[in-house]
């Protein structure tokens, strides 16, 4: 006997007299998989759970749920048999076993395609549904909590992919409201309400909509800066995650030209962050999706295939409509004063400008901490000029070849000239265009020239940039130079005024008690971002929703003392450093 991958178990070991080891399969967020043969039924996978879960649970629970699931039997899920545990080395270990299946993981196909196309994606995601909607059927209806790319198996049996639902370690019979202590899964993949340890049917319709946009577009609808959040803080990961999800997602077609308006509409509504305007359960969603002729967006003269990696890159753009512009930002008097006068103004007045000879601006900087409304001012300022916006955000100048993001970032200039007046807003700066002087591969060095190439002076096109970084320090001291970014603005957490505008506009609609004192809440939250109060509002409402009593001030102030600022008195004085020494606004 050998020891496999060190994993827990041994290539030829027998586990209770019964399942013999074969090899193994890999690591998952839950426990060490094997394929493992029965002495009597063939062919099984068993799943051996990591020692911090099983403290977590316990093995009457996993009988539960195995005994439940054992007794379902469906095309599109992956069969469970058995719930039990093992000792060894004087070690309790609990485990579950489960069909084998021929094929391969989502997440497998994935990383060799990158994105499936969209026929053979609406296939898997249809057999997705359909082994989901049987569960969501049951009576009461049993929900899975953790679909993700992993845990969709696809069966190449009989020279066709067939989709099937696994992993079933976390799932449970639910009533209307369940409210399960241990929010566990892929934070990614998480509907809002998981991170408060409340689960319905529709959680399960979100990550499902996650994975079909994954399949579809080869990129998640957010992107996480996770790069300082340490491992397992739950805490932290939970507010990056909910911090970052305040940005309106792409519609899939933006990565995909076979996705149409109607699928867009369709994906978009099963990962909306609304419970009430999501799906109910996966039955709506699938009978969503096969109600409509796949091929709907049909066109002979568009074939994706005779187009450049490049091409398929389609910045969207905002009709130009006039929105409530600075109207919708609370408070910030002072930094709506410099925008307005020092940015909007000479744009507005350009040839006035240039008569005089103030040079007009060419892109504006906002940096500091997460959840200050970097994107929100980016996205308000673009409806307060009245010019087109263009959005940018790491994942979507990813390229897999060679030059292709520098062909991207050339091809996103255009489209930009061609649609002026146009503000691009590019996010995560520091992503984008790190130092140059660290240990950068050439090929992203290049990708900085390219950009900086194209910001230069780029206002003579009718172009402005806005950039926004949470940390101002890693990116390329060139992009700080005149005629690239003009104006350099830190962006505070909320002064008082924002913060009271911020509990109004939260509370719209609750359930709220008479001695709520808006005014004593914003004092009381000083360096609370957007992103912590919406989650104070959220907590106290929830506590409020267990006692089926209105919110009051009691369940704030609990919120408030239970959960200080995510971000801290140090991290802040680092922006008031930055900003000090090179006497920004």
């Amino acid at each position: 006997m050998r020891n496999l991958a060190n994993g827990i178990l041994l290539k030829g070991e027998v586990i209770n007299s019964t399942y013999e080891v074969q090899f193994f399969i890999g690591q998952g967020g839950f426990g060490e998989v094997y394929r493992v043969k029965h002495k009597y039924l063939g062919l099984q996978v068993l799943k051996v759970f990591k020692e911090e879960y099983s403290q977590k649970t316990d093995i009457e629970t996993l009988v539960q749920e195995a005994r439940i699931l054992s007794n379902l039997t469906h095309n599109n899920i992956v069969r469970v048999f058995e719930a039990n545990e093992f000792t060894k080395n004087n070690k309790v270990y609990y485990f579950i076993t489960m069909a084998f299946v021929s094929g391969e993981t989502l997440t497998q196909r994935l990383s060799r395609f990158s994105k499936l196309p969209f026929k053979e994606a609406l296939n898997i995601q249809t057999d997705l549904l359909n082994g989901l909607s049987f569960l969501h059927g049951q009576n009461p209806s049993i929900i899975h909590r953790d679909i993700n790319t992993d845990n969709l198996l696809l069966s190449y049996d009989n020279n066709q992919i067939v989709g099937k639902l696994a992993d079933f370690g976390l799932a449970q019979s639910i009533n209307p409201i369940s409210t399960i202590t241990d929010a566990a899964g892929r934070y990614q993949y998480f509907a809002p309400e998981c991170f408060w340890n409340t689960y319905f049917p529709s959680s399960d319709v979100f990550s499902a909509g996650l994975v079909f946009y994954k399949m579809i577009t080869g990129v998640h609808p957010w992107y996480y800066n996770v790069e300082t959040v340490v491992q397992d803080d739950f805490e932290q990961i939970s507010t990056v995650v909910i911090s970052a999800r305040k940005e309106q997602p792409r519609k899939p077609s933006y990565y995909n030209a076979d996705c149409s308006e109607y699928f867009d509409n369709i994906i978009l509504k099963a990962i909306s962050l609304n419970l009430e305007n999501r799906f109910l359960n996966a039955i709506e969603f699938y009978a969503a999706l096969t109600s409509k002729p796949i091929d709907s967006k049909t066109n002979s003269n568009n074939n994706p295939q005779n187009k450049s990696e490049s091409n398929n890159h389609k910045p969207s753009d905002k009709p130009k409509e006039k929105g409530k512009g600075f109207d919708a930002i609370a408070g910030m008097t002072e930094l709506k004063e410099t925008l307005y006068n020092d940015v909007i103004m000479p744009l507005k007045e350009k040839e006035l400008y240039e008569k005089y000879k103030v040079s007009v601006p060419n892109g504006m900087l906002l940096y500091g901490p997460p959840g200050c409304g970097k994107t929100f001012i980016a996205r308000q300022f673009s409806e307060e000029i009245n010019f087109n916006f263009i959005e940018l955000k790491p994942s979507d100048l990813a390229s897999i070849y060679v030059h292709g993001t520098q062909e991207k970032i050339g091809q996103v200039f255009k489209e930009a000239r061609e649609k002026a007046p146009t503000v691009i807003f590019i996010d995560e700066l520091d992503a984008i265009l790190p130092n140059r002087e660290g240990d950068l591969g050439h090929h992203y060095a290049s990708e900085v020239n390219e950009f900086l190439a194209q910001m230069t002076e780029c206002n003579k096109d009718g172009i402005f940039i806005i950039a926004a970084t949470n940390r101002p320090e890693k990116i390329d001291p060139a992009i700080l130079r005149t005629g690239r970014m003009d104006k350099i603005i830190y962006l505070a957490p909320p002064d008082f005024e924002a913060r009271l505008a911020m509990f109004k506009l939260f509370l719209i609609d609750r359930p709220v008690d008479k001695d709520i004192d808006i005014n004593k809440l914003s004092e009381l939250t000083k360096n609370y971002v957007s992103s912590d109060i919406s989650f104070l509002v959220n907590e106290a409402s929830r506590n409020a929703l267990k006692e089926r009593a209105n919110i009051s001030q009691k369940h704030f102030e609990e919120a408030i003392v239970k959960f200080p600022p995510s971000i801290s008195e140090r991290q802040l004085k680092k922006y008031e450093v930055f900003k000090s020494n090179r006497n920004f606004v």
